[in-house]
């Protein structure tokens, strides 16, 4: 009595054992056959910086291309405090897919070096990258810095400091430090307008009080806007509207500084994102601009 059920199941486990078999053809003719490759743990510093490290690393993404890659270094933020320069490399990859090589490096934080030795640490980074180009096959000629929120003021302060000697140590000697471009994601470039007085990163990071009215001269030098000139690299700010570390009126009054001197800007508020990496990168219009303004940038003679 109990044959026709066994039989049934039998029937059932033959039919779902199934193999699957198709074959296909794809056609890969007009393809254009590109790849990103990563070069780890690249030293790039190896002077006597202090008490906490005396290297410096960076991490290079390059596209698998036989022609010279522009290169965006991009420093992180955490408040001008010293962070794995790894963790935001997957939201970098569309950047080196799109033709970029992408440098993330290390920097001296909060607790090992105050301004400006962090932003000589980005522009030895730059002249690095420029005198090592043709070992990592990179083009010397279009080299920007990108960074977001702290990393925003390094890397604008690193990019329109240009080849003036206060911002720039012996490492890497007789190499520019010029950058083509400038990105940034809601960047930190005013002192002394928010938090508690002695107690704030910003106050950390000066190794001063931006808060003390005494300091009000250092604290100017201290801002991207006190080095905006009508030879500043084009600058690209972007900031969204839920910000509610870095208030997005500060980078439209940075907007209006750059364009009263006559410099190229662009100022992209993005609705309903706050003070987030990993949200602003997966907005594809946000991609999309940034790939856009580098393109503009560093690949004009292409």
């Amino acid at each position: 009595m109990f044959k026709p059920v066994i039989c049934g199941i039998a029937l059932a486990c033959l039919i779902s054992g199934a193999a699957h078999a198709e074959a296909i053809t794809i056609d890969a003719n007009d393809v254009t056959f590109s790849g990103v490759e990563l070069y780890s743990d690249v030293q790039y510093s190896t002077s006597p910086l202090g008490l906490m490290r005396n290297e410096l690393y960076l991490d290079l993404m390059r596209p698998t291309s036989a022609e010279p890659a522009p290169v965006v270094i991009f420093v992180t933020g955490s408040g001008w405090r010293a962070v794995e320069r790894e963790r935001l490399l997957p939201q970098l990859v569309p950047l080196a897919e799109a033709g970029f090589a992408v440098a993330s490096i290390d920097y001296r934080g909060i607790g090992e070096a105050k301004f400006p030795e962090p932003q000589m640490d980005v522009k030895a980074a730059v002249r690095y990258l420029r005198a090592n180009a043709g070992l990592y096959n990179l083009d010397p000629e279009n080299i920007a810095v990108f960074g977001p929120s702290a990393g925003g003021h390094l890397s604008l302060i690193a990019g329109l400091t240009g080849e003036d000697e206060e911002f720039i140590d012996k490492r890497w000697p007789g190499v520019s430090s010029q950058v083509t471009a400038i990105a940034t994601f809601y960047p930190a470039v005013y002192f002394g307008e928010s938090g508690s007085p002695g107690y704030d990163l910003g106050s950390l990071h000066l190794g001063f009080s931006p808060h003390d009215p005494a300091n009000a001269e250092a604290t100017r030098h201290a801002s991207p806007e006190s080095h905006i000139g009508p030879d500043s690299p084009p600058v690209l700010l972007i900031h969204g509207t839920e910000d509610s570390i870095v208030p997005i009126a500060s980078s439209q009054r940075f907007y209006d500084a750059l364009i009263a001197e006559n410099v190229d800007a662009t100022f992209i508020t993005v609705e309903g994102v706050g003070h987030d990496f990993e949200q602003m990168t997966s907005v594809p219009e946000v991609n999309e601009a940034l790939i856009g303004f580098f393109e503009r940038t560093l690949k004009a003679d292409e």
